[in-house]
């Protein structure tokens, strides 16, 4: 089969596409024939190994790649889980990467079934930013009706599903994003857009009398809770200065703000660490199939040949704004739309 092949830390000149042997099958795992794939900023940071704490934490994987979609070929002699094959699948190898290729293997319970409805390329872009965006939500202080949310970096491929699903919960929702993105944020149900480039966030929200019960932070940076309500809370899914050596003070820094002991203070402030569950990708694919949720497809190829560069560009502007929704890679010669189903 062929994979893009990672030959140490760096950008794209680490990447080529190679012909290597089929994955092994172990007795809890599928083997899926990968249809599309999605991009995400914990495959940059796989490629990148910055900070170093991913060497030593995770690793360099010969095969990068997380998110992917597509067809079961086989199934473990352990597998439980009710997978045949010619089954259609998405899922995640999570940080055990391998998805940029033709073939996966990846534990049952790292799949869920295809709705119909749902393409290739939508199934893809869904399970880790979307299971991210998810579980955001529901980490610290539940969203109610009425609340006031805010999303920092709401045309990301987390920020694009955490506003939708924040709609979805009953919420007053502020996305954060550049110029360019303002008209795409409001057509997925902001109530209200605060452009970066114009006018900081703290200016917007004084002029509107505003504070919020939570914030989401998919960028990365500190000073949130000024703007939280009392028992508010802020979700950080990106660390501030995330090529920083220092996680440890990155870390404390968002703990502790904006005292010395967060225990003084009545709002919150949450690591957030997305965990891969089978239950979630379901609740998100059936909420595309019934048409609630709409993942938002950036920039779109065809060909695995295009992976490499697809993922070094990434890269290159992860935090800053210039990629919009989610980075998809069809493999199977054309867009799904217009693939016949095999």
């Amino acid at each position: 089969m062929k994979a893009v092949c990672q030959a140490g830390y760096g950008g794209a000149e680490q990447l080529s596409v190679q012909e290597v042997p089929l994955p092994k099958l172990e007795a809890s795992s599928v083997l899926v024939r990968i249809v599309a794939v999605s991009v995400n900023a914990g495959d940059h940071h796989m490629l990148t190994g910055r900070p170093f704490l991913i060497r030593v934490a995770v690793g360099r994987r010969a095969i990068p790649g997380m998110d992917f979609s597509g067809v079961v070929h086989a199934v473990g002699s352990g597998v439980e889980c009710n997978f045949s094959e010619g089954d259609e699948v998405f899922g995640t190898a999570d940080t055990k990467c391998g998805a940029f290729a033709e073939y996966i293997s990846v534990p049952a319970t790292n799949l869920v079934r295809k709705p119909e409805k749902v393409t290739w390329e939508e199934a893809a872009a869904l399970p880790t930013a979307g299971m991210t965006a998810l579980q955001s939500l529901r980490t610290g202080r539940p969203v109610e009706t009425g609340g006031r949310v805010l999303i920092n970096g709401a045309s990301s491929g987390v920020g694009t599903f955490a506003v939708q699903l924040a709609k979805l919960m009953g919420a007053n929702v502020t996305g954060v994003c550049s110029t360019a993105n303002v008209a795409m944020v409001r057509s997925l149900g902001a109530d209200a857009v605060v452009d970066y480039k114009k006018e900081s966030v703290e200016q917007a929200a004084a002029a509107a009398g505003e504070r919020y019960d939570k914030i989401i932070d998919a960028v990365g940076r500190l000073g949130w809770h000024r703007l939280l309500k009392p028992k508010g809370s802020h979700v950080a899914v990106a660390l501030p200065n995330p090529e920083s050596e220092c996680v440890p003070c990155s870390l404390c820094a968002i703990a502790c703000s904006p005292w010395c002991c967060c225990c003084l203070s009545s709002s919150k402030s949450h690591m957030f660490m997305q965990e891969v569950r089978a239950a979630d990708m379901d609740e998100l694919a059936k909420m595309v199939a019934d048409g609630q949720l709409r993942p938002v497809l950036g920039l779109r190829l065809v060909g695995i040949s295009e992976v490499p560069d697809a993922l070094a560009g990434h890269s290159e502007t992860l935090g800053q704004g210039h990629r919009t929704g989610k980075t998809v890679v069809s493999l199977r010669g054309v867009h799904s739309e217009s693939m016949e189903r095999e």
